[in-house]
């Protein structure tokens, strides 16, 4: 018994080629939701407002409790667009905070990276005034046995 055949037998390249669905149409408009979801996410959160600064004097006062840092060992400055850390140093008649632990919670909470943080506490006094940048905020700080840290945490006014 033969086969039988519907039809024509036509090779291959001589077919008219299949008429392809657009497979390519809800993978890409998923993808466009996406993207935009995330854009305007990011600007949200990169915005100019102050609710998206880390630094308000708000946000610092609710870190100052959550932490338990001493008054001697902070300082809230240009209304809330800036915070001096300062350690008790080895004289007597320094101030600063002695909680270390109060004060890497600052740092913490802050959002100081760890990388930064490292750098902070590998300052030696002859290294002098030392400064780093992350995110839109700007740290300057030094250190001395007799005085301890004082970092300075502000709003980066370069951009």
């Amino acid at each position: 018994m033969q086969p039988t055949f519907e039809g024509p037998i036509v090779p291959p390249e001589m077919q008219r080629p299949r008429k392809a669905k657009n497979r390519w149409v809800l993978p890409a408009a998923g993808g466009l939701v996406v993207g935009l979801a995330l854009g305007l996410g990011l600007g949200a959160a990169t915005g100019n407002g102050a609710s998206s600064s880390p630094l308000s004097e708000k946000k610092l006062n609710e870190m100052v409790e959550s932490c338990g840092i001493t008054p001697d060992g902070y300082s809230i400055l240009d209304e809330g667009t800036a915070i001096e850390l300062d350690t008790k140093g080895g004289e007597s008649f320094d101030s600063g905070t002695s909680d270390y632990v109060a004060y890497l919670c600052m740092l913490n909470e802050i959002g100081v990276p760890e990388t930064t943080q490292q750098k902070i506490g590998r300052t030696r006094a002859l290294d002098g005034t030392q400064t780093d940048s992350w995110d839109g905020l700007t740290a300057s700080w030094s250190y001395h046995p007799d005085s301890g840290s004082n970092i300075l945490i502000e709003k980066d006014n370069s951009k």
